[in-house]
């Protein structure tokens, strides 16, 4: 028995990363440059030669240093510029019409529609430009500390102030006298292509451990960590916001969309998450957007019979109450809504007597009143499977990690 917890989008954004839509929206307001003969003072890298180092066979990091904003020169050869107009023609400026024009909500959504087409170029470039996304973010965390993204007005008023939930969660296992076995142990399925999951462990384990980088590295590696949809790389292959790896290729085929998880459905990669599912004591669905496509690709159908032997707590921030409604029955919380609402409160009956003033019913009412509430929340705290509304409810949810 282990806990497994299925991890979305929303885990990542108070760490600084977009939602599944915010990125779509990054896309739509990227910069994608424009061809040669350029602009000597145009302020847009040329970030195709660091995404295509493959195909240019270097990258523009050196030239870019040597010759700072003169970008006619970072590519110093013809056949240089001649490749790079190549690229904006036949792959980056449809890519950027296209997705500009879409109606689609997420990226997986609009990548799905070039599948199996001749824009699957298109769907290599949109991976490599994620990743590039992605890498990004990851070098903005280490530049800006988590303390100072969570302290912004912006960021504490719309997501979860200043909670950092991986923090709070090793936290919590650190004071257990088995927290190796508690990490081994437990299970993570995470749909996102980031490795925030992976880098706080690390920072964990060489800052509060005081492992060497390479035994941080094996034990992560030795952890039920699985990136259902892929992901940017291991920490030690890709070290966390490498914007300028140089692997995008490799990167991009180690990704795939919910929808080429459809085409190419390994059953034996399903299985195994139904087995983790299967023999789950808690399941915690955190930053999840519950998208059924996503569900059906680690095994859980609609019933979701699999975890009904488990707890389940999920979180459901920014999430309409028609929304919520589709999780609960979609997992089976039938009795979800009945579970969020407000215990019915008892008839108050105050005996007055004739030496009670109106001042003193008034007080003895309402003190009787507090104590009916407090008995109702009591009752609904110990409720087992929960859809929080809030997700500042992270000790909730986390809540078997500080029990003695």
């Amino acid at each position: 028995m282990s806990d497994v917890f299925v991890i979305g989008a929303g885990c990542s954004v108070p760490y600084g990363f977009p939602t599944g839509a915010e990125l779509m929206q990054n896309l739509k307001r990227f910069n994608y440059g424009r061809k040669f003969p350029r602009d000597t003072h145009d302020t847009c890298d040329i970030f195709l030669v660091d995404l295509y180092q493959d195909f240019f066979g270097y990258s523009s990091s050196d030239n870019k240093i040597k010759y700072q904003n003169d970008y006619a020169k970072v590519l110093p050869y013809p056949e240089h510029e001649k490749m790079y107009n190549q690229l904006m023609d036949e792959i980056v400026l449809p890519f950027s019409q296209s997705v500009r024009n879409s109606m689609m909500v997420s990226t997986d959504e609009f990548l799905k529609n070039r599948l199996g087409q001749k824009q699957n170029e298109q769907v290599d470039f949109g991976k490599r430009l994620i990743a590039y996304e992605i890498l990004k973010a990851e070098h903005k965390s280490l530049i800006e500390p988590l303390s100072d993204i969570n302290s912004s007005k912006t960021s504490k008023d719309k997501w979860l102030g200043n909670i950092d939930w991986i923090q709070h969660l090793l936290s919590q296992i650190d004071q257990q006298s088995n927290w190796e076995e508690i990490l081994k142990e437990t299970v993570f399925l995470t749909f996102n292509y980031d490795r925030v999951l992976e880098y706080c462990i690390f920072l964990y384990l060489t800052s509060d451990k005081q492992y060497a980088d390479a035994v941080a590295h094996a034990f992560i590696k030795g952890m039920q960590i699985h990136h259902v949809n892929g992901f940017i790389g291991p920490l030690d292959k890709i070290p966390f916001g490498a914007v300028e790896n140089g692997k995008y290729q490799e990167i991009a085929e180690g990704m795939e969309t919910v929808w080429e998880k459809r085409q190419n459905r390994d059953e034996s990669e399903k299985e195994k998450y139904q087995g983790f599912l299967k023999n789950a004591q808690r399941v915690y669905f955190m930053g999840f957007s519950y998208i059924p496509g996503n569900l059906e690709s680690i095994g859980i159908p609609r019933d979701a019979k699999i975890i009904q032997n488990a707890k389940v707590y999920a979180t459901a921030m920014g999430l309409s109450p028609q929304n919520r409604l589709r999780i609960s029955s979609y997992l089976d919380l039938k009795d979800f809504e009945k579970r969020n609402e407000p215990e019915p409160m008892p008839e108050i009956v105050v005996q007055r007597t004739g030496l009670m003033s109106d001042a003193m019913y008034r007080w003895e009412y309402e003190n009787q009143e507090k104590l009916a509430k407090e008995r109702a929340k009591t009752r609904q705290r110990y409720l087992e499977n929960r859809i929080l509304k809030d997700a500042s409810a992270v000790d909730l949810i986390l809540d078997y990690y500080t029990l003695p």
